[in-house]
């Protein structure tokens, strides 16, 4: 039945895609064919490029496909990614997304989430669920991937990808857009963008309110309690763009409550839940000193405040606080000395930081302050027209006093202006947080950890015409020095470096316009994993699909997309109370329609949009974090689930 559901879905968007009027010259989003298969791309070496010349295996998601498949957050957005496995965490909620299989806890060390290109990292736990749960889609104008690593410009965390989330340009005159949802569980999303150009100061915001009344989550504990608890949260965020001649400014703020057990999961208290404010700053200033030279200045500040239920069996009072306070100030030369060379040079300088909660939280914790740094250099060459060089390095030196190199080197050829070839290998690093190395009483922090490291080779083949782009890659990664918990002792819990774990697998990927106005897309991907003894396993699925086609027409666009996860390993549990984890398909369809002329506006300025997730009603869930070992698995997701949403642009 399931299978007849989906093939009628595509079915149905492929006759609208033959029979549907197509008018002269109309395209997805006003562009034509060439520029949406040649969309830059500016997180692989911080300038832009196109994604084939990018070293680096990357994918560009455009505004224009993020409307036309409904992605109501980046979390919905990474489950249609190549490669890319999100998951709920029952600490902090929706907080994670792994590329090529690297999930192995519940803080997302091995992802680094950038706004503009600047660092959105915190100090203490390495929670994203903010960025993921509640960063408006409304301000966002493209979304750039890299799968693999990024330390090279990027420092700790760019372990095995990076999400850089590009913001809406500033518009030349005044705008106002207000999006409205309303929709299953007693979903609610309200979100209000404005700008515009005030002679040399161009400003663009937007200000975000959604939340839910909860889907239920049934669950047994390891105590054999069961219950349906409702995944309930509520947010306020907002983001702004601000520039001024040479000077730029952007910030996200956010104030989230989501549901959440907290540091074990059991049901001993009515209100699971956690909240998270969130406040990232960036001041940019750019320096021209030659007509092949200008210096960028930035300095980024990350405040993070987060009040979490402990979720011991026996309740402790007062509920755990954890407040950092991180700023990072970086110094980049851009330069190009000949038409064929490029060079990236910069330095950093952090100051990382946690201070005390109020008086209503305890903190596991201590205060600390650290002043970890890092310095780094990439060249790009072109040797001829076919072939391209990559080499770069960084310096750098953890909170602790660790320093180490990381390097990256590659070459990109193309001896056809259609195909080409990337053969890639870099290395990555991720510093402990402070977690892992202050954290106590009872869980002891250690502050001899040494960073986890890991060098991925990548080898690419790709193709690109005007109308479809195609490539199979393939990757192997060695991680060595995993952090993981250590539990050998009873009496003193802590956390310690362990050994090896390997990841390899293979990557397919196409998109292909069959007109200017109807697209197919679509992903594969196969990975094994091994890893030595003691290590913390993936719960990451070996194989997933993921395969969608989208349709614009004069007044509206339609789209669905599938999602297929295998089955996710077996992770050792003592307890099995809750069903096996299976593989799973989650169908979403997405309709938007373009009103306007029913309400007496230009074209363009009303839409009305039908979404819907889940449409199989699978039931989901997924396996415990070996760590962690109890119960042997937890709900992924809400069942079937529908939305109605109103666009009205000014």
């Amino acid at each position: 039945m399931r299978t007849v559901v989906v093939v009628t879905a595509f079915a149905m968007l492929a006759t609208l895609g033959v029979f549907a009027a197509e008018p002269e010259g109309a395209d997805l989003a006003g562009l034509s064919l060439e520029e949406l298969m040649d969309i830059e791309i500016s997180v692989a070496s911080k300038r832009p490029e196109t994604t084939f010349e990018a070293p680096g295996v990357v994918v560009v998601v455009p505004r224009a496909e993020i409307e036309l498949y409904g992605d109501r957050t980046l979390y919905q957005l990474m489950q249609r990614q190549p490669s890319v496995y999100p998951r709920r965490s029952f600490v902090y909620g929706e907080s994670m997304a792994a590329f090529r299989g690297d999930m192995v806890a519940h803080s997302e060390t091995h992802t680094l989430l950038l706004i503009n290109g600047r660092p959105v990292r915190e100090s203490a736990q390495a929670i994203n669920s903010p960025m993921y749960m509640s960063f408006p889609m409304a301000s966002v104008e493209s979304i750039e991937l890299i799968r693999g690593p990024g330390s090279v410009l990027y420092g700790s965390n760019a372990f095995g990808g990076v999400i850089n989330i590009k913001t809406l340009p500033v518009p030349e005159q005044g705008e106002v857009s207000i999006f409205a949802t309303g929709g299953s569980y007693g979903y609610y999303d309200l979100a209000v963008t404005s700008g515009g150009t005030f002679g040399e100061v161009g400003f663009i915001g937007t200000i975000h309110i959604v939340g839910q009344d909860g889907w239920p989550y049934c669950f047994t504990d390891v105590n054999g309690v069961y219950r349906e608890g409702d995944v309930d949260d509520g947010n306020v965020a907002a983001t702004a763009h601000l520039e001024a001649g040479r000077f730029t400014l952007d910030v996200f703020g956010s104030d989230m409550d989501a549901f959440a057990f907290g540091v074990i999961p059991t049901w001993t208290d009515e209100n699971q839940d956690s909240r998270a404010k969130r406040l990232f700053v960036n001041a940019g200033y750019d320096i021209p000193l030659h007509e092949r030279a200008h210096l960028e200045m930035n300095l980024t500040y990350n405040l993070q405040e987060v009040h979490m239920y402990r979720g011991m069996a026996i309740p402790v009072v007062p509920p755990l606080g954890i407040n950092t306070s991180d700023v990072l100030a970086e110094v980049t030369l851009f330069a190009n000395p000949t038409d064929n060379l490029n060079l990236v040079v910069g330095a950093l300088q952090q100051y990382v930081s946690l201070y005390e909660p109020d008086e209503d939280h305890a903190t596991s914790i201590p205060e600390y302050e650290y002043w970890p740094r890092s310095a780094y250099a990439q060249a790009d060459y072109m040797v001829g027209n076919t072939v391209k060089l990559i080499a770069g390095t960084q310096w750098n030196e953890s909170a602790h006093g660790d320093s180490d190199f990381v390097s990256r080197g590659g070459v990109i050829v193309t001896p056809h202006e259609n195909w080409g070839v990337k053969l890639l290998h870099g290395e990555a690093f991720r510093a402990p947080i402070a977690m892992e190395t202050d954290c106590g009483p009872g869980l002891m922090g250690n502050p001899d950890l040494v960073p986890e490291t890991v060098t991925t080779t990548d080898f690419q083949l790709f193709y690109h015409d005007e109308k479809t782009y195609a490539a199979v890659t393939y990757f192997h990664s060695d991680i060595d020095g995993q952090i993981l918990f250590d539990g050998r002792n009873p009496d003193h819990f802590t956390y310690m470096n362990g050994g090896e774990q390997c990841f390899k697998g293979i990557e397919i990927e196409g998109k292909r316009f069959l007109t200017s106005n109807w697209h197919v897309l679509g992903s594969y991907m196969n990975q094994w994993n091994k890893a030595d003894a003691g290590l913390n396993h993936t719960v990451v699925p070996g194989n997933m699909l993921k395969v969608g086609s989208g349709y614009t027409w004069d007044w509206g666009t339609a789209a669905v997309f599938m999602t297929c996860f295998g089955t996710p390993p077996v992770v050792q549990s003592p307890v099995t109370v809750n069903p096996e984890p299976d593989a799973v398909s989650l169908l979403s369809a997405n309709v938007r329609f373009d009103v306007s002329r029913w309400m007496g506006l230009e074209k363009g300025q009303s839409f009305v949009t039908l979404h819907g997730e889940n449409l199989l009603d699978d039931e989901v869930y997924v396996p415990t974090m070996a760590f962690s070992g109890s119960p042997n698995s937890f709900p992924y997701g809400a069942g079937r689930m529908v939305y109605l949403g109103v666009e009205v642009n000014f």
